[in-house]
This record gives C-alpha cells, sequence and structure tokens, in this order.
C-alpha cells in the first residue's frame, strides 16, 4: 500500500503542477511549486531516505516536463528531501507555523541555489528581476498552500496506510 500512496503522491503532484497550478499564473504572476511541497511532504511524514529518494524522483520528473537541464531539479529537490527529512526527529509536522517555516526556507533555498547552478552551467543565461519577483511570489504561495496540500495529503496517508497504533478491527460493543 505504501507504493500506491507513493504513486498517487507523485501523480496528483504532476498534476497539480502542470495543470492546476496554471491557474495560479493567470491570478497571481506565479505558480506554486508543487514538487517542492510533495518533495517536503516526504521528508517531514517519513525519513531522510524517504525524502531524498522521493524528491529526486519528483525532480527527474519535473526536469522530463520541463525540457530543461536534466537533473537540475532532481539535486535540489533531493538535497530539500534530505534536509526535512533530517527535521522530523527534532520537530513535529503537525505545527503550522513550523511547516509553514521550513516551506518557506525550503523554497529560498531552491531559489538561491537555481540561481547559483543556473550562474554555474549556464552564464550566458542572464536571469532578469523577474526572475527575483516571481520567486518571492512562488515562495509566499508555496507557504500560503502548504497547510492545506499537507492536510489533504495527510487525509489521503491515512485512509490508505494503516496506523501502528490502531487496532487492526473495529471494536464490538
Amino acid at each position: 500500500m505504501i507504493v500506491l500512496f507513493y504513486i498517487i503522491l507523485a501523480v496528483l503532484a504532476i498534476v497539480l503542477h502542470t495543470s492546476v497550478a496554471g491557474y495560479f499564473l493567470i491570478w497571481t504572476g506565479a505558480k506554486p511549486d508543487a514538487m517542492l511541497l510533495a518533495t517536503v511532504f516526504l521528508g517531514l511524514h517519513r525519513d531522510r531516505e524517504t525524502g531524498l529518494i522521493g524528491g529526486f524522483f519528483l525532480g527527474i520528473f519535473e526536469d522530463i516536463l520541463s525540457g530543461g537541464l536534466l537533473g537540475f531539479n532532481a539535486l535540489l529537490k533531493g538535497l530539500i528531501g534530505h534536509y526535512t527529512g533530517g527535521l522530523k526527529p527534532n520537530m513535529t509536522a503537525r505545527f503550522v507555523v513550523f511547516l509553514c517555516t521550513v516551506v518557506f526556507s525550503a523554497s529560498i533555498f531552491y531559489a538561491l541555489f537555481a540561481f547559483i547552478l543556473a550562474q554555474l552551467f549556464i552564464p550566458t543565461q542572464f536571469m532578469a528581476f523577474t526572475y527575483w519577483m516571481d520567486s518571492i511570489k512562488t515562495v509566499g504561495l508555496n507557504v500560503v498552500l502548504a497547510p492545506f496540500i499537507f492536510s489533504l495529503l495527510g487525509i489521503i496517508e491515512g485512509k490508505m496506510l494503516p496506523s501502528d497504533a490502531g487496532t487492526p478491527y473495529p471494536e464490538r460493543s
């Protein structure tokens, strides 16, 4: 069942990233990063390895769909998944302020390192002022949407995966 949950998570992230995020582009001028939100969810709700592997594969899917530099998003999303997976023993993912702070820092990390890697590998491409404005809008959208998306994914996860502490059969009265 866990593999089915990961497949559903990847499909939802791809659909949100490719189609639904276009509506946010019309309204706000920027798109939320659904792959980043799914990576942070995997890191916070599972562990480092799951965040790393999930972020890597979601990043590869994003690279294939965007037609950009292959491995660019896979590297960044994998690092973000590994980072957020390391936060799990220290904090709980149930606090909204903590969740928003983690998504904010992951989004800032992605924007900064995307700029640095683009300057290293594509030095002729000039990053305009609009890149930074769009990045700020994307960070804001990620932070605002994170509690809603994480609660939806938590509900789906709770329905699909049995809890460790729960009873396997309903109690009889």
